[in-house]
């Protein structure tokens, strides 16, 4: 039973696990469910407004696309940081929209200002969160303006119609539905359950077949940073809650417990495949018990999975103490912490370095050589819709700040946009004529769009090509020429974006998360040098340290996602392999420590700390091969290990980590010549 039930049959309850989990805190789905139906309203009432003026409602619609992009793209930290943004949208949209048509019938002054505008997009992105979305709103202003040829005569409504999207948008997003960090909290809690699930689900799935497939492994191994990312967020969700209270200290150290607690699951359960089936089939019950459990938060569940586990081998003694643990670890929500009436909003923690001015003008000035050629090139093509290469390149540089992280956005631009024209083809010639139904699809893919912008590039840009492809057949402007002639336009942008950041002033992937893992190893030498020390640097330090190495494995993680989902090169497959390697050494080192010493005899400390010292001087070895990009080689220091001794058990574990992060690095080739990002 437990082996048909453990991945190999239908379950109901794994799908929807999965499901919450790919929106924990339903960010996105609030975002999407906003701008469409504010969208919506604006329509509604612009058209009234259009009507009354003489104007199509068409410029009405570009007034509104620029708002919603603008409104869309503000990811401050805070919400009064993010309501100073949003206000600051509308003067920045309509100065760009105003500058575009005055200068639109002056080609050079025209495509001038466009590079000097690019520029100063990417350039003020150093300025933070706020940076970001107001150069990108200035461009994309800038953009819809020479785009719909816009003049005089149609700007008033233009500026009128961002003017009113933006105040609705405001309104929707911070007094209608308002995002309340008490209730992110709580869902956020709610996922990292659910989270948990999963893993013991996946976890069952490999004990009851008794060997590692790749495929259940990998996915194991993204569950578990999904999990490592969850406790990050708590983290940060509490701070802006109240983050100095007892509750929340309490919390913190609930939701570490529980991540400990799961990976020492894993690090027990995994030895188990080697057992006889009747063994393995026990101990998967045992853990689909727990994960029951887990879902359900019931004693009844709990005790079953404790029932159960009493029925497995002697081998699974130390498993039974793992899940006893997890399950004792559970009670996430007992006590939530609640924001003080009153209370001045907190800021929060800097999450990295600023970037520097050298910094910030050498990736200006890349994004701008390639918006350049994209225009000329863009002109060869066809003159009258060059700026659709002009797009193609720039966004080639958003939100990338690395070789592959450009090159995987433009591989994703592109596909996007041929799925986008493919769909939009069918769609639009199966709806023409039926303006009802076009509005509806029009909408949706509005919806599509901006609920897929934070998780997958190539969806959004395909759900907005297929919107144009409405938008062009509402206008009466649709043609099957069109489509094509984005296709090319598009081909010609990636192409150009790609091969700039390729070649002029490359910034590499490899040398940078690198760079990242080198810092995260120093750390962790110098976490590793007072560990096991008496008395011991106290919990909450600890678990400090723990979270600081767990901040530098997510820079790492940020950058090798950042490269994923572009052509997969043996690159790709090489910088992914040893990030894993990489984040088995931070996942035996989050429970050490945590490691109390004074639990142990005085001359248990002494071994593991002569242990530990010897791990953090192999850790700096590490890190210094790293950074000199020589082959890291450094022999092995728990030999064998005493197997009742928990920090000598533990410090092996992190020992055998070590030996395979250096063996993958000696494997892997040294990064290609490149600027290593900074910070």
């Amino acid at each position: 039973m437990a082996q048909a039930n453990s991945g190999r049959g239908f379950d109901a309850a794994h799908l929807a696990d999965v499901a919450v989990i790919a929106d924990a805190e339903l960010v996105r789905l609030r975002q999407a469910a906003r701008v469409t139906l504010t969208a919506i309203v604006a329509a509604a009432l612009l058209h009234r407004l259009a009507g009354a003026v003489g104007q199509p409602t068409s410029v009405a619609l570009v007034g509104i696309n620029v708002a919603m992009m603008g409104v869309a793209i503000v990811n401050d930290p805070t919400p009064r940081a993010q309501r100073i943004t949003t206000a600051l949208v509308p003067p920045v949209a309509c100065a760009a929209l105003l500058l575009g048509t005055l200068v639109h019938g002056l080609p050079w002054l025209r495509d001038g200002l466009f590079l000097a505008i690019a520029f100063v997009a990417v350039l003020v992105r150093r300025f933070g969160p706020r940076g970001l979305a107001l150069g990108m709103i200035g461009f994309l202003a800038y953009f819809f303006a020479l785009f719909f040829r816009a003049d005089l005569t149609r700007l008033p409504l233009m500026l009128t119609s961002v003017c009113i999207a933006t105040t609705l948008a405001y309104v929707a997003r911070f007094w209608v539905v308002r995002e309340r960090p008490e209730t992110r909290l709580r869902l956020r809690l709610a996922a990292l359950r659910r989270t948990v699930a999963v893993a013991l689900h996946q976890l069952a799935a490999i004990v009851a077949e008794g060997r590692e497939t790749p495929r259940r492994v990998l996915a194991l191994r993204r569950t578990l940073g999904t999990i490592n990312e969850s406790a990050l967020a708590i983290d940060e969700q509490i701070d802006r809650v109240d983050p100095a209270s007892a509750t929340a200290a309490a919390l913190r150290e609930q939701v570490f417990a529980l991540e400990l607690a799961l990976q020492e699951v894993a690090a027990a359960a995994m030895p188990t495949i080697a057992l006889a089936p009747p063994a393995r089939q026990a101990i998967a019950a045992a853990l689909l018990a727990a994960r029951s459990a887990v879902r359900s938060g019931e004693q009844a569940a709990a005790r079953e999975a404790i029932a159960a586990l009493t029925k497995a081998t002697r081998g699974a003694c130390v498993l039974e103490r793992a899940l006893r643990s997890l399950l004792c670890a559970l009670r996430l929500d007992a006590q939530l912490p609640t924001a003080r009436a009153g209370a001045r909003e907190p800021e929060p923690a800097a999450t990295g370095t600023t970037p520097t001015w050298r910094w910030s003008l050498r990736l200006a000035a890349q994004a701008t050589l390639a918006t350049a050629l994209a225009l000329v090139a863009g002109h060869a093509v066809a003159s009258s819709r060059a700026y659709w290469a002009v797009m193609a390149a720039f966004m080639v540089f958003n939100r990338a700040n690395t070789r592959g992280a450009m090159l995987a956005r433009a591989w994703q631009r592109m596909i996007g946009t041929l799925v986008g024209v493919l769909v939009g083809l069918l769609v639009a010639h199966a709806i023409q004529g039926l303006v009802a139904l076009e509005l509806v699809v029009l909408f949706t893919c509005m919806f599509i769009a901006y609920y897929t912008l934070q998780f997958s590039y190539a969806w959004m840009v395909a759900a907005f090509t297929t919107l144009l492809a409405v938008l062009y057949n509402l206008l009466g402007m649709f043609s099957d020429e069109l489509l094509y002639l984005r296709v090319v336009e598009t081909l010609v942008g990636v192409l150009v974006g790609a091969g700039v950041a390729m070649l002029v002033f490359p910034v590499s992937t490899r040398g940078t998360i690198r760079a990242h893992m080198t810092d995260a190893l120093r750390l962790l030498a110098d976490d590793l040098a007072v560990t096991y020390t008496l008395p011991g640097p106290e919990r909450a330090d600890r678990r400090a340290a723990a979270r600081a190495l767990d901040r530098k494995l997510r820079d790492v993680r940020s950058e090798v996602q950042g490269a994923a989902g572009g052509v997969p090169l043996p690159s790709t497959r090489e910088t992914r392999r040893l990030f894993f390697a990489f984040a088995a050494v931070c996942f035996h080192a989050r429970p050490l420590l945590m490691f109390d010493p004074r639990a142990l005899e005085e001359a248990a400390v002494q071994r593991a700390h002569a242990v530990a010292l010897r791990l953090a001087d192999r850790a700096r070895e590490l890190a210094e091969a790293l950074a000199a990009g020589r082959p890291p080689c450094s022999p092995r220091v728990v030999e064998r290990a005493d197997s009742s001794d928990p920090a000598l058990r533990g410090l092996a574990r992190l020992d055998r980590a070590l030996s395979t992060f250096a063996r993958v690095a000696r494997e892997t080739r040294a990064p290609r010549p490149g600027h290593v990002r900074p910070g």
